[in-house]
């Protein structure tokens, strides 16, 4: 059977949802401003000494993270209020990131990438530490027939936000410099605010009714991996996803470092791909609801294999083939931004420990982030000692390091066959 949210009354979930839109909207200027792989952290981490090669150990740390989920759940899974708990989290990982910006530039210079590194674990554990929860939240909240709309709605709603965050924070780094510290701190501190809000949003919502609340036992890992639909789809993710476990790290660095972008460029195209989602993102859940999960990420895996082919063709003055990419693969995140979340909700079973589900689905994909992001550190290292050039190619280490993952990305897209096929999804325990 399908998951499906408790009977409750039509406004007072319409009202929740529309909470939870405020909540992912603030919540992705916060992310914006200050997730392990953007512009400012970015910055504002090789201003204060972390090697640009070693950006990796930093997006490692946060999807390390991940592991509070499942050592967690045992604990958590005795929380009677688990709002309050959800809530209460939700405040302490801004304050965290706060009180790392605050604090981190009085350290001496060999402990400021350790003091940020430890600051950005525990933030991201608390995040960890409620996600089954909050994710359970959300999916018994949206009525089971709306998944794609309310997804795509949710996506466009939280692009508008987005789009004027990295129109902004482009603008104030390109005014301060990419070099200065307290100005990058305070722009971080400014982005905690913002997830403060998030959770003032967040807090608003209700919680629905159910007839069973969810507990964790050991037992419950087993009942998740007798789930055949669900099995199959945390293979397959993980299958599918692997270029991306590598790549995403280095994203910045590139743009920075590789290609001498600046501030105000990687903002106008982070703008560019935003709109582009923004404007798509409402149709693909319609589509999505119709065709399933599977078709409508087939048809993005072409894009996001041209994606990694064209950042050979990128270097200083020549900046046009990454905004190319930039502008295409916001069609295939979009795609699977709408398709992977509709897909794992339909795979989830309505009885048992629902949690347990969303927790190990987190472990598995932000663990192999976690050592993707380990294991592209000596990978670079190696590729960084080649240095060649094909036609208008340049093919230095980072260069190489992305045509690889795009080729990797062929094979790994017949892991598809793995997602669900139809719209509705029957999974049984």
């Amino acid at each position: 059977m399908e998951p499906t949210a408790p009977a409750r009354p039509a406004r007072t979930t319409r009202t929740s949802l529309a909470w939870f839109n405020w909540n992912i909207s603030l919540r992705g200027v916060f992310e914006t401003i200050c997730g392990g792989t953007t512009l400012v952290f970015t910055a504002f981490a090789l201003v204060i000494g972390v090697p640009p090669d070693a950006m990796g150990f930093f997006s490692a740390v946060i999807s390390f993270a991940c592991i509070v989920q499942v050592l967690g759940l045992p604990v958590t899974a005795y929380v009677r209020q688990r709002r309050r708990f959800i809530l209460t989290i939700a405040f302490v990982e801004p304050l965290l990131v706060i009180t790392a910006v605050l604090v981190t530039p009085l350290l001496p210079a060999a402990l400021r990438p350790f003091s940020l590194g430890l600051a950005v674990f525990l933030a991201a554990a608390c995040l960890h530490l409620t996600r089954p929860f909050s994710d359970d939240w959300l999916a018994t909240t949206i009525p089971s027939g709306l998944r794609g709309r309310y997804i795509g709605q949710r996506i466009r709603l939280s692009s508008f936000a987005i789009i004027a965050s990295t129109l902004v924070v482009g603008a104030v780094v390109e005014f301060l410099g990419t070099a200065n510290g307290p100005g990058l701190a305070a722009l971080l501190i400014t982005g905690g605010i913002f997830g403060l809000g998030a959770a003032l949003m967040l807090a608003r919502a209700t919680e629905p009714i159910t007839q069973e609340p969810p507990t964790f036992r050991l037992g419950d890992l087993r009942a998740v991996f007798a789930t055949p639909a669900f099995v199959r789809l945390t293979v397959g993710t993980l299958i599918y996803m692997l270029p991306f476990y590598f790549a995403c790290a280095y994203y910045q660095v590139f743009n920075l470092r590789i290609v001498g972008m600046r501030p105000w460029l990687i903002a106008s195209m982070g703008v560019g791909y935003l709109v582009v989602k923004l404007l798509l993102t409402p149709a693909l859940g319609r589509l999505c609801d119709r065709v399933g999960p599977r078709r409508l990420i087939l048809l993005g895996t072409p894009i996001y294999i041209a994606f990694f082919l064209l950042f050979p063709f990128a270097e200083p003055g020549r900046a046009w083939p990454i905004m190319v990419g930039w502008a295409f693969v916001a069609i295939a995140d979009g795609i699977y931004g709408v398709a992977a979340p509709a897909a794992l909700y339909g795979t989830v079973p309505a009885q048992g420990s629902r949690p347990a589900y969303f927790a190990v689905y987190n472990l598995v994909s932000l663990g192999a982030f976690a050592v993707g992001g380990v294991l592209a550190v000596p990978l670079l290292g190696w590729l960084g000692r080649i240095d060649l050039a094909w036609g208008p190619a340049h093919l230095g280490g980072y260069h190489l390091f992305y045509a690889l993952c795009g080729v990797v990305m062929i094979p790994c897209s017949a892991a598809l066959v793995l997602f669900p096929g139809h719209r509705a999804v029957s999974a049984k325990m």
